[in-house]
Formats: structure tokens, sequence, C-alpha cells
């Protein structure tokens, strides 16, 4: 069987420091794909670290062909810095990246910012030998876990097998940018990726996990690199395009009727609902009435719980109070 190679990719930081990022390599030995699983670009997104080892343990067990390399901690100085970027402060929008957003320096850069740097040394100790990508991220609880992928070629049939509930198309980037994100730079030159976003970030569960797991090792079989079935979810997969007609046919948004605190009935994104189950309820702050919230359609929790912008960096915005009009709960219908 084969076995798992710990290699390290260096780079040298504007100040002279050194940032050793460690991956794992492993080759079956027989021809076929290069696959890459890459997790943490962003400090706060954990899941797809798990996830990464666990992938190593089945990869070592039942990798037949190609070669997998295994990256769980690419950015470890957001990861160290315990935040999306190594720029943020506390409380500090995720927007505010300074240049130091790294899915947006790739292929990186040797003299750049101190992210261009590390993305560089990931690309050339990892990335450019790779064919395949699995970019595993995390965003708030608020939001179902989802693949992003372009809705064409490789990357479309990747999201199809991946076993995650939502699929959102997104287009592709212009590929003569001096840098973009991993994606765009293996579906620009047509080597194939998708983005998975675990939900949430900060913390480590076990179904998420699982989730991030099972996406990679449907890839591996898709690719031939591993034997078996494709395990697919149970019920259909939720696709749209972000941000087109589809979408706004099909997703409802359900709004606070008043103001008041908003209690959820123990959803959670992803779950399927029918036409007037019970979302949660509102304690009203003026008359302490209960005002029960129901789903509008059937359909798939894309989004759950009341919320705010910024919410994946401080804690005010995640506060269940709710203004008249807020958004409580996104159904997207099926059809």
């Amino acid at each position: 069987m084969p076995e798992a190679v710990l290699d390290h990719a260096r780079a040298t930081l504007t100040d002279g420091s050194e940032v050793i990022t460690p991956f794992w390599h492993i080759d079956s030995g027989r021809e076929g794909e290069a696959l890459l699983v890459i997790a943490a670009q962003h400090g706060n997104e954990v899941q797809g670290c798990e996830a990464i080892r666990r992938f190593r343990a089945v990869c070592e067990e039942q990798l037949v062909a190609g070669e997998v390399w295994l990256v769980p901690f690419a950015n470890l100085p957001a990861v160290r810095h315990r935040r999306s970027h190594i720029s943020l402060g506390p409380e500090q929008p995720y927007g505010d990246d300074e240049g130091h957003n790294m899915n947006r320096t790739w292929p990186g850069r040797a003299d750049g910012n101190d992210t261009e740097r590390v993305a560089y040394s990931v690309h050339e100790a990892v990335v450019r030998h790779c064919s395949r990508c699995l970019d595993l991220h995390s965003w708030s609880r608020f939001t179902a876990t989802a693949a992003l992928a372009r809705e064409e070629g490789l990357s479309q049939e990747m999201a199809r097998v991946s076993g995650i509930r939502f699929i959102q198309w997104r287009p592709g980037t212009a590929p003569d940018a001096e840098f973009t994100t991993i994606g765009a730079l293996f579906n620009n030159s047509g080597r194939g990726a998708i983005t998975i976003e675990l939900a949430p970030q900060w913390v480590i569960r076990e179904k998420e996990v699982a989730l991030g797991l099972r996406a990679a090792t449907n890839l591996a079989k898709l690719f031939g690199m591993i034997e078996g079935e494709i395990e697919q979810l149970d019920g259909p997969y939720v696709e749209f395009g972000r941000h087109s007609e589809d979408e706004e046919r099909r997703m409802h948004e359900v709004t606070a009727p008043c103001s008041g605190l908003f209690v959820e009935a123990g959803l959670e994104t992803s779950d399927h609902v029918t036409e007037g189950q019970l979302l949660g309820h509102i304690l009203r702050d003026d008359t302490l009435e209960t005002v029960e919230i129901a789903a509008p359609v059937d359909g798939w929790l894309w989004g759950y719980g009341c919320h705010r912008e910024n919410c994946d960096v401080a804690l005010p915005p995640q506060h269940p109070y709710a203004d008249e009009g807020d958004v409580l709960a996104t159904v997207m219908a099926v059809s």
C-alpha cells in the first residue's frame, strides 16, 4: 500500500523569517491524475483540515492510481493568527484584507507581500504538480454547505459527484489576471477544480468533516484513483447560478414580520422543509407575544437564522435579535 510522505513548502517573508508549510504526498506508483486537496487558505476555516487528515488514511489504504497532494494548512500564518487573513484585527471585516486574502493571490509571487510569498511557496512545491483540485473552505453557519463550481466541463462533473446538496454555479475569472483563486487557476488551465464551503467557521464538526471526506473520496473515485461506487446523497442536488434568474425565482426569503428575538426550531441549513413547517418563532420586544415563523414553500434550507453582515468575524452580527424585515431563513425550492 502507498504511504504518505511528509514534505514542506518554504517561504521567506518580508522580515526575513521563514514559514514552513507541511504537506503530504501519496503516490500509488501507477499512472493517473494528481489530485490536490487543500484547506485553511483562511485561518478561521478549519473544517477541511481534519477532512484532509482522514482522507490521507483512505488514500494510504485504497489509492490504486495516480497521486494525491494534501495541504491541510495552506495559510499557516493566518491559522496561527486565528483570523481569516494575517492583516485582520479583532472584529475587522473579512473584506479588509489589504491584499492578504490568500485565495486571491494565486499563483503567488516570490517577492510579494507575505501572503503572496506563502502562496508562491505552496504553488511551487505542490500546486504546479497537480491536475485536479478540491479546495476546502468554510463560511458562516447561517448559509448551507455548498459546492461552488463552473457550470461547464470538468468542474461541473466534479460538483455533481461531490455529495454536497447545494451546488452554486459561479462564473470564471479572467484568464490573464495576475492573481486569481486557486479554483480559477485550475479551471482556466483546463485542469478542473471545485470549492466546497463547509459550515461553519471557527470550529470542527463531525458532520461537516464527513461531508468533506466523502467529497474528496468521491472525486478520487471519479478519476479512477480509488475503486468503488461514488457515494451519492439521498434526494436531489439543488443547483442554481449565483445571482441568476433561476436563483431569484426559486429562492424564498423569510423575513421578520416584527422586531424581537428569533428562536430557531432546531433545524439546520440543508434540511428539507415543507410548506407551513415551523421554522421558529419571534418573541416580540413590545407586546411579548410569540409569533410563529413558517416555511413558505417546500424546499431546502439555504439560509437559516437571524444574522447580519460580518457575522463571520464578530459576535454582534450573529445576535438573534431581529428588526422587522430582517431575513430569518431562505428556502430554495427544488424547481
